[in-house]
């Protein structure tokens, strides 16, 4: 694991969404988010206007994980940093994860992840994922351009859903090596149905279910306060 680091550095906060989350919940995850970020710059691009850092509204062009990352493309162009901290519409972030000073590896994965199910109310706890996700990621910028479009090439145009036909075999990210790094607190990834999918693999066992964590508290209150 790699060791924090007080400085900012140069990093730029992407957010990428495609708006279709309900918006009083979304403008929730927004606000917690601008109280961490400190002086990072940040682009957002999204399918609806936004008021957050430099935005970019590409329209409606649908829900799909091909879309997302091509939104994650546009967003690197546009910054000029050496590295491009991921954040989405559905996760909060502890402040450790923008503190994080990268040391020249292409990919760094938040290790510190949990999930919570926002609606389902058979699924009160909060579960430990077995992996990582995009969504908690720093990426050196020029690395993530290359990879992305040759990842990208097949498939031009606009993917208005997720559709077998179209899907890559793989993850933009698959065969990359990437390194971890791990604060005290977690990153929550909230599961709300109106994400790209609502199932994950999730460890069950005791350790890896918890109904408080550090920094969060109780599960129950945090998943009021976005209910």
């Amino acid at each position: 694991m790699n060791k924090q680091a007080s400085s900012f550095g140069s990093k730029t906060i992407i957010y990428y969404t495609s708006n279709h989350e309900d918006p009083i919940f979304e403008q929730r995850i927004i606000d917690d988010l601008l109280a961490k970020t400190g002086n990072i710059p940040i682009i957002s691009v999204s399918q609806k206007p936004m008021k957050l850092g430099k935005n970019v509204c590409i329209g409606d062009v649908g829900h799909s994980y091909l879309n997302c990352r091509k939104q994650m493309l546009m967003a690197y162009k546009l910054a000029k940093t050496e590295y491009v901290i991921h954040t989405e519409s559905d996760v909060l972030y502890p402040p450790e994860y923008f503190k994080f000073q990268p040391s020249g590896e292409n990919i760094y994965r938040y290790f510190n992840v949990w999930v919570m199910w926002l609606m389902d109310e058979n699924l009160k706890d909060f579960y430990h994922k077995p992996d990582t996700f995009d969504g908690a990621m720093i990426v050196k910028r020029d690395f993530a351009i290359s990879a992305l479009e040759k990842y990208l090439a097949p498939y031009p145009g606009w993917y208005p859903k997720n559709d077998r036909k179209y899907k890559p075999p793989h993850s933009s990210w698959h065969k990359i090596q990437k390194h971890y790094f791990q604060g005290e607190n977690p990153c929550i990834h909230i599961k709300t149905k109106f994400g790209l999918t609502y199932l994950t693999g999730v460890d069950e066992t005791p350790k890896s279910t918890r109904k408080s964590l550090p920094y969060w508290g109780n599960v129950q209150k945090l998943r009021a306060k976005f209910l």
